[in-house]
């Protein structure tokens, strides 16, 4: 049964509310959806301290396990991102528009100059996320860039004055890994192709939309399957600080963070079943301090 979580204003009060969502439901469940209204504000400290204290890298029931940093890395990696301190505007000066372009630009470089190495690591042989964005297919620089040519394309629509508009989207797999580099450019919605006989492994998350409401710019990822305590609190904080960087660069304010998982699991199997994943819960709130 579909479950929907919030809308919520914190990615911390996101995570938190989706975990118990779907502990409650028996511990896996379809189409959860998790809506995050402010995706920019901070993080409630305490939970975040307890979520990082759950993930100390290394390997758990046979799964590599990841900061919630370096998790948000793979989707965007903010240590490479030097925030020239501006937001584009259509009258932005020649001067100020130039520094926010070398931002961008050398944020990708950095990263293309990384992919070879990058791919190199455990679970990275068909790309990385952010490498999917940036140089289509993403194993190497050079291909295409989606997120400059959605930036190209926000731009001109905020030039030509329109406040309201479906978008476009980002692709990160599906019937895209078949397409030529010339076709995905306008490419819609992507769903497994008949012949993928994958059953899991990368990529989780296949889609990322973007919707103009009202000014704002809003996000939609889709993911197959979502790991709720090794991987969902990197990916929302992931997630934001994409959209916050889309935001940045194409002038239009931060909307909502929605997150569709086919598949939500609590990972009972590997944190002690049921009594393990209500006492992570219970320990989390200890910590927090929401609402």
């Amino acid at each position: 049964m579909s479950t929907c979580i919030g809308p919520v204003r914190t990615i911390s009060e996101g995570w938190l509310r989706t975990l118990e969502a779907v502990q409650a439901g028996g511990g896996r469940q379809v189409h959860v959806l998790t809506t995050v209204s402010a995706p920019l504000t901070d993080e409630d400290v305490g939970l975040r301290s307890a979520v990082d204290g759950l993930l100390t890298p290394g390997r758990r029931q046979g799964s590599s396990i990841q900061t919630v940093d370096t998790v948000a890395n793979t989707i965007f990696p903010a240590s490479l991102y030097q925030d020239p301190g501006v937001r584009w505007a259509p009258s932005l000066n020649s001067h100020q528009s130039a520094r926010l372009d070398e931002a961008a630009t050398d944020l990708y470089d950095a990263y293309g100059e990384m992919l070879p190495l990058l791919c190199t690591a455990d679970g990275n042989g068909r790309g990385t996320y952010f490498g999917r964005m940036i140089s289509w297919p993403g194993k190497e620089a050079g291909g295409i860039n989606q997120l400059a040519e959605r930036i190209k394309y926000l731009r001109s629509t905020h030039r030509g004055g329109r406040r309201t508009q479906n978008v476009s989207d980002i692709a990160i797999g599906g019937e895209a890994e078949l397409l030529a580099a010339d076709e995905l450019r306008d490419i819609g919605l992507q769903v497994y192709a008949a012949d993928d006989h994958r059953q899991r492994g990368f990529p989780c998350l296949v889609h990322i939309d973007l919707t103009l409401l009202d000014g704002q710019l809003s996000m939609l990822a889709v993911y197959r399957h979502q790991y709720l305590i090794t991987k969902t609190y990197g990916n929302l904080l992931g997630l934001a600080r994409l959209l916050g960087f889309l935001a940045q660069q194409t002038g239009f304010e931060v909307g909502e963070l929605a997150v569709q998982a086919t598949l939500a699991d609590a990972e009972r199997s590997s944190y002690g079943g049921e009594q393990g994943v209500d006492s992570i819960i219970q320990s989390t709130h200890e910590f927090a301090t929401l609402p």
